[in-house]
This record gives C-alpha cells, structure tokens and sequence, in this order.
C-alpha cells in the first residue's frame, strides 16, 4: 500500500491546505518553478500551507533546458528557490512534452542522448547540494527519451493513468490527472509514493 498524495503548481490556484489535509493527503509535490530561475507563483504559498498543516512534501522544476548546463543551472535555480524550507521528499526534473515543444523553437531537436544527458546533469547538481534528486517520466518517455541508465542512478517519479504503474523502478507514481477535492477549484494530479 502507498502513501496518498498530490502534486500541485500554480494551475491550481489558491489551495485550502487545511481543506486538503482533511481529504486524506498525506504528501504534496510543489512546482517550484520553471526555466531559467521563474518561481511558480503560487510555491511560496503552497509550501506554506504544507508546512503549517504538517503535510510532508517535495519539489518539481519544469525543464526548458536545452545543454546539460541549463540544466545544471535550472537546479541551481530550483535550490536557490526551496531552501528555506524543509523537504522530505525528493527534488524531481520535469522535462516533458511541453519541454519538447519549447526546445523545437530554438531549432533543437530533442534526442535520447540530450534529454538524458540533461536529467542526469540536474539531478546529479541536485545530489550535490545535498537533496534527494528524481525524475518525472511516462511510458512513452521512458522508451523514446530517457536511457535505462536514469532509471540504475535516480528514483522515478511515473506517469500512468490507466492500469498499474509499470516501472519497478516508481518511487511515485502519478496515476490520475483527473482527481478532484475540496480545497482545490478543478483538477488535480494524484499520486501514490511507495
């Protein structure tokens, strides 16, 4: 059996934290922020919120990296944003398709070698500095994206909404984009941590 939680960035608004806890959440993902050093605008707010109703909780950083530097410098960034807070879950790289999208209009095709490359730079500067470093994948990026080596270094942080998680390597898997709550206006992602 997991633990119950959600992940939530500034798509969701103003949060009842208090709401929350009340509906059973036992763990928050926060976006911190995304790109070269923005911060969501709501993690100040959401991190609050956890800390004060005691919901445990980690971080994510939306990649638009595209040289294993930026993304070096994106976790830099995600530290520099996160440290006054107490984490107890890990800090993960987010590098999905709206990544993809973003890096195809500098004229940058996206290979295995560069989304791997570029996860194992952040995640590798995230260890560095003294955090538990993971990643965010589906399926479909596993296959196409991320070489299996990811999977020997860092933990998984696994996107699949039909059926069971089919990573044994999922530290936290992402099951429905569609939950709903009290506390949170329209949807929000659920997950179990393992």
């Amino acid at each position: 059996m997991g633990i119950y939680g959600i992940d939530v960035g500034e798509m969701q608004g103003n949060i009842n934290w208090e709401q929350v806890k009340k509906e059973g959440v036992q763990f928050a993902m926060l976006r911190s922020g995304y790109g070269a050093g923005s911060m969501d605008v709501q993690f100040r707010k959401n991190a609050e919120g956890c800390a004060r109703e005691k919901i445990p909780f980690g971080v994510y950083w939306s990649s638009y990296a595209w040289t294993p530097r930026m993304a070096r410098k994106e976790a830099e960034f995600c530290i520099e944003t996160i440290e006054e807070y107490k984490l107890s879950y890990p800090v993960s790289f987010v590098f999905d398709k709206d990544s993809v999208k973003y890096v195809e209009t500098k004229g940058i095709a996206v290979t295995k070698i560069l989304a791997t490359e570029m996860a194992e730079a952040f995640c590798r500067r995230i260890e560095e500095l003294g955090y538990r470093p993971m990643y965010y994948s589906n399926k479909d990026f596993l296959d196409r994206m991320f070489d299996e080596s990811l999977q020997k270094k860092y933990a998984l942080w696994y996107a699949q909404y039909e059926g069971e998680s089919h990573s044994e390597k999922t530290v936290i898997w992402q099951y429905t984009n569609k939950g709903r709550m009290r506390g949170i206006k329209g949807d929000v992602n659920e997950n179990m941590a393992y």
